[in-house]
């Protein structure tokens, strides 16, 4: 039986969404113009036509795929933008909601500590600034520190905050306690700042 037809915007969808489904599953070892025509029960040509490269495949199977997690979290950050603990903690119920594989996925594409020459490397930098972007002015206002300090904390945040999704990966604790010790260890943080400027 034939595929129905797809036009051009269709058709890439629907590989992009094939492509974030192996990384879900398998990881991303796995992802490969070859594994993505098999999964997608599509031609090796027409992966080729849409993605001119294994780099290029990556790349924008880690955008699309980092595309909801960054446009939810940045809506909630213009929302709580006057409460780090509120708008730390409703991020982390978004990151909640993503399917298991989504959260490992993205978690090893931020986490990325390989050589800096490959392009993965390349994609899990701008992907970590991008993320430390996003927090950096919150922080450094309720925090009083300056821009390049903030974006520093920024990210140790954001480890802390991926840390705890590792720990109830490796059910070590609840989602329940991780969003708790997130809270506590944020509202250390603001405090411990705001003594010091006294």
């Amino acid at each position: 039986m034939a595929r129905p037809y797809m036009n051009k915007i269709a058709r890439r969808q629907m590989l992009l969404d094939t492509a974030s489904g192996i990384v879900d599953e398998y990881g991303w070892n796995t992802l490969s113009m070859i594994s993505l025509a098999e999964h997608g029960g599509v031609s090796r040509q027409l992966v080729y036509q849409n993605f001119d490269s294994i780099n290029t495949l990556t790349e924008q199977t880690a955008s699309y795929m980092f595309e909801e997690l960054y446009t939810e979290t940045q809506d909630i950050l213009r929302k709580h933008s006057d409460d780090i603990v509120v708008a730390i903690t409703k991020a982390q119920h978004v990151l909640f909601s993503f399917p298991e594989g989504r959260v490992q996925a993205l978690w090893a594409l931020l986490a990325d500590n390989t050589s800096h020459n490959t392009p993965f490397s390349a994609v899990s930098r701008r992907y970590r600034k991008l993320i430390s972007d996003l927090y950096t002015p919150m922080i450094s206002r309720t925090m009083n520190i300056d821009t390049q300090h903030a974006g520093q904390v920024a990210w140790l945040l954001m480890m802390s905050f991926w840390g705890g999704q590792q720990l109830i990966h490796d059910k070590t604790i609840s989602k329940t306690k991780s969003l708790e010790l997130i809270q506590w260890y944020i509202e250390r943080l603001v405090a411990g700042c705001k003594a010091s400027k006294a």
